[in-house]
């Protein structure tokens, strides 16, 4: 008896330090549910704001799965009494998360090409003659391809090459490191400032888009993002170079690009009618969400993409399962539905008028002053969240405080988007931190600087660009 209890007790203690987030964001919550509801709330409009706090701490220290949390999400919206079962199963698919679905199956598609060699040689053959020429040539393809592609696809198709580089830098000299970890930035802060440029780049953009259709019937198409973005891209590489040079002083050296060139492997007919009709395929898609996104959207097309990759018998449907990331797209479309909930309930409005009271107290120009607080509020919630669930959450608080003026809904989407402080704000971040190359520390002490200049140009754009729009 004594041995059993010592069994049950100790696994109950193993099991408590394992998911002790868990427990205490389920305390919280039942502490919540419990006191009155605010004055100018109802109860489903308190009882979503309870479930975003609670989803918030749970992806924060992720104590269980994210598949996990995006079924508590759903269940809890339905229990609490948010939403009918039907209205709740409604906002969870739509064609936002259709276009996540149809992105990562469409950039697996494409790095199972073996697309990496062959943008390898493109590189170097542009700006393979000098070795800055060549990080620069190294950011901006990455960034290029990041808003058309997305952060999954690009970074997986680069961080190959990149390492590849890095195999050939001699660290025994005293700028070797320095050498590594520009190399790593460089296609890193491509890639992530490449997210923001176009409605493609990112799954928060297309949020934020549809958000604005669903709640202020304000249609924007993927040009007139790329209108409003894209000079912010390039404004970001120029100051990104820069920032990076300056962090990371190499005289580069060190860096064997013969040896490089020698290690890009020959291409056999094969696969080069593979890589063609691949580059045909990704034109057509491109081309596609610039054409037709009005008639069939974003998602329809993505999927479209990777379905014509299946029928040609370019990839099976096993690799495409095995590789495709279901938790992602399952908490990715419970947080959608979770912020159409937020909005539906009236607590969108009453977290805008409690904000507007709070801005009631600081000194007149509120405007500026109310952007900036939904910009940075984006951008940090976004580097210790995900930018998708920041947008989805604090996108319908950002469309309420200026329905008409759309400059405070593509803030809020674009500095979501600045994921330059911490590892786990992005899937590049995360997988440039998984090569162990980079420490937290140095990504959050290189991140600051880019984070607080990306905001600044964010803030000048919106000014003095997006009126001339």
């Amino acid at each position: 008896m004594n041995e059993s209890y010592k069994v049950i007790s100790s696994s109950i203690l193993f099991w408590f330090s394992q998911k002790k987030w868990f427990v205490y964001s389920v305390i919280i919550s039942i502490f919540l549910l419990n006191l009155s509801t605010p004055v100018g709330l109802t109860v489903p409009a308190y009882h979503s704001l309870i479930i975003l706090l609670l989803v918030f701490m749970l992806v924060t220290f992720e104590p269980i799965p994210f598949p996990a949390i995006a079924l508590l999400t759903l269940v809890l919206q339905v229990v609490l009494g948010v939403a009918p079962p039907d209205v709740v199963a409604s906002s969870f698919m739509n064609d936002a998360v259709l276009f996540v679905m149809g992105s990562l199956m469409f950039a697996i598609a494409i790095v199972h090409q073996g697309l990496d060699i062959r943008l390898a040689k493109l590189i170097i053959k542009i700006f393979g003659k000098s070795k800055r020429m060549f990080l620069a040539g190294l950011m901006t393809i990455s960034a290029i391809l990041s808003s058309f592609l997305g952060e999954h696809t690009v970074i997986a198709i680069m961080l190959p090459i990149g390492l590849s580089v890095i195999r050939n830098i001699d660290t025994q000299q005293a700028d070797g490191k320095n050498a590594v970890l520009l190399t790593l930035f460089s296609i890193a802060y491509g890639t992530i400032i490449g997210s923001i440029g176009t409605p493609s780049g990112g799954a928060r953009n297309v949020i934020m888009i549809n958000y604005l259709q669903e709640f202020s019937n304000v249609s924007i198409d993927y040009w007139k993002w790329m209108k409003h973005a894209y000079p912010i891209l390039i404004i970001q590489l120029v100051v990104a170079y820069f920032v990076l040079q300056f962090t990371f002083p190499s005289s580069l050296n060190n860096i064997k690009m013969r040896g490089f060139k020698k290690n890009v492997g020959k291409t056999d007919v094969k696969k080069n009618i593979n890589h063609l009709f691949s580059c045909l395929i990704i034109i057509g898609i491109v081309s596609s969400w610039f054409a037709f996104n009005d008639i069939y959207g974003l998602g329809i097309i993505a999927l479209a993409g990777a379905l014509t990759f299946m029928i040609f018998g370019m990839i099976s449907w096993e690799e495409i399962n095995k590789n495709t990331n279901w938790g992602v797209i399952l908490l990715f479309a419970a947080t959608i539905s979770l912020g159409f909930q937020i909005n539906e309930t009236g607590a969108s409005s009453w977290l805008v008028l409690k904000f507007n009271e709070l801005l009631a107290t600081l000194p007149s120009n509120s405007m500026n002053i109310s952007w900036s607080i939904m910009a940075v509020l984006s951008g940090l919630t976004a580097n210790f969240f995900t930018s998708s669930a920041t947008v989805s959450l604090i996108g319908p608080m950002a469309i309420e405080l200026h329905p008409t003026d759309i400059s405070f809904a593509l803030s809020s989407a674009i500095a979501s988007g600045f994921s330059f402080l911490t590892v786990i704000s992005s899937p590049t971040a995360m997988i440039i931190y998984s090569t162990g190359l980079v420490s937290t520390k140095m990504f959050f002490r290189v991140g600051i600087l880019m984070f607080i200049i990306s905001i600044i140009i964010l803030y000048l754009m919106s000014q003095f660009y997006w009126v001339t729009l």
